[in-house]
C-alpha cells in the first residue's frame, strides 16, 4: 500500500469490561483513494472490458459470480467512471477536452452534428458555445419564438449553462448552447451579456432566425442581449418566473411596498391615469377605489 505525507493520525480508545472501542482518524490532506486495492484484478479487468454497461449492470453481473464480494458497489462505480471517462475526456484541461469533442462532433453526420461558435475573450470569463446545424436546417425557417434559459451550480467547474430553444408545435426545440465560467468574482461587468449577444447574433446572421417573440426570465443580461440583437421582436418574461416572483413578494410579511411616484410610473407606462394613487396612499380610500376602477376600464377598453 502506498504511503502519503497527509499528517494523519489514528486514535483508538478501549474501555475495560466493554466490547466496544472508539476509533478516530483524520487526514489533513487529500490523497489517492484506496478503493482500487480492494477490487481483485479479474474484477477490474471485467469492468474495463465491459465499460459500456451501467454501474448497476456491472454490479449485478459481479454478484452472480461473487455473491459476497469484499469490496463495495461504490468501488465498482469509481472504476467504471475512470474507464468510461476515457471516451470523452480528451485532455486533462476540461476546456480543451470540450473543444476537441465539439470539433469531432462537427464532422459527424445526422442530428448529432454540432457547429462551434467563435467567441471573443472577456476579462475574467471563460466561455464555449455551439449550435445544432441539422436542427436549424430542418426547423429554423419555422421558428417564430425563441427563449433563453440558464442553469447554474450543476457541475463541479461552476460553468453556467445557457440553452437557446425554439418553439415548435408547443414544444421547446434546442438550437444551441453557451457555457460560461467566471474565473474570479471580479469579472468585467457586462461580460455575460456580451457573450449572450454573440450567441444570438450567430443565429440571426448565419441562420437568419427571425423571431416574433423572445422569452427570458428576469435576468437583465439576457433581456438586454435580446433587445439589442432582435429589437423588433416582442420580448416577454417567462410566465412561471413571473408567478414565482409575485408569490415570493407576497409571502414577505410586514414589508411595505415602495412609495408610488406617479411621475416615475407615467414615464414608463404613459397609459396610467395620472389621478390614480394606491389605496394606502390615498387620503380618501373610497375615491382611490373609484380611480382604480376607472383605470381598469381604460386599460381593457
Amino acid at each position: 500500500m502506498a504511503a502519503f505525507n497527509c499528517n494523519g493520525w489514528l486514535h483508538i480508545t478501549i474501555w475495560d469490561n466493554s466490547n466496544s472501542a472508539l476509533v478516530r482518524f483524520k487526514h489533513e490532506n487529500e490523497h489517492v483513494p484506496y478503493w482500487n486495492i480492494d477490487v481483485p484484478s479479474d474484477t477490474r479487468d471485467f469492468i474495463k472490458n465491459n465499460s459500456a454497461m451501467t454501474p448497476t449492470q456491472l454490479w449485478n453481473e459481479i454478484l452472480k459470480s461473487n455473491p459476497s464480494p469484499g469490496f463495495t458497489r461504490k468501488s465498482v462505480y469509481h472504476l467504471w467512471h475512470a474507464e468510461s471517462s476515457k471516451k470523452w475526456k480528451c485532455d486533462p484541461d476540461e476546456l480543451k477536452s470540450a473543444k476537441i469533442l465539439i470539433d469531432e462532433a462537427s464532422k459527424a453526420k445526422g442530428l448529432y452534428r454540432v457547429e462551434s461558435i467563435q467567441l471573443h475573450d472577456e476579462p475574467g470569463f471563460t466561455a464555449i458555445a455551439f449550435s445544432l446545424p441539422e436542427v436549424l436546417l430542418k426547423f429554423g425557417p419555422k421558428i417564430r419564438e425563441i427563449s433563453l434559459d440558464s442553469a447554474w451550480n450543476t457541475n463541479g467547474s461552476n460553468f453556467e449553462v445557457y440553452a437557446l430553444l425554439g418553439e415548435l408545435a408547443g414544444s421547446g426545440c434546442p438550437l444551441g448552447y453557451l457555457l460560461i465560467q467566471s474565473s474570479s468574482r471580479n469579472g468585467e461587468t457586462g461580460g455575460k451579456e456580451h457573450y449572450i449577444k454573440k450567441l444570438l447574433a450567430h443565429f440571426k446572421n448565419k441562420w437568419e432566425l427571425k423571431p416574433i417573440f423572445t422569452l427570458t426570465d428576469k435576468d437583465m443580461s439576457e433581456i438586454n442581449a435580446f433587445l439589442d440583437v432582435f429589437p423588433t421582436a416582442k420580448h416577454q418574461l417567462c410566465f412561471w418566473h413571473c408567478l414565482r416572483a409575485i408569490k415570493t413578494r407576497l409571502s414577505i410579511l410586514r414589508c411595505r411596498p415602495k412609495f408610488y411616484d406617479k411621475k416615475e410610473a407615467m414615464m414608463e407606462f404613459p397609459w396610467i391615469d395620472e389621478d390614480f394613487v394606491p389605496c394606502a396612499q390615498a387620503e380618501d380610500p373610497a375615491a382611490a377605489m373609484v380611480s382604480l376602477f376607472v383605470c381598469n376600464l381604460l386599460v381593457h377598453s
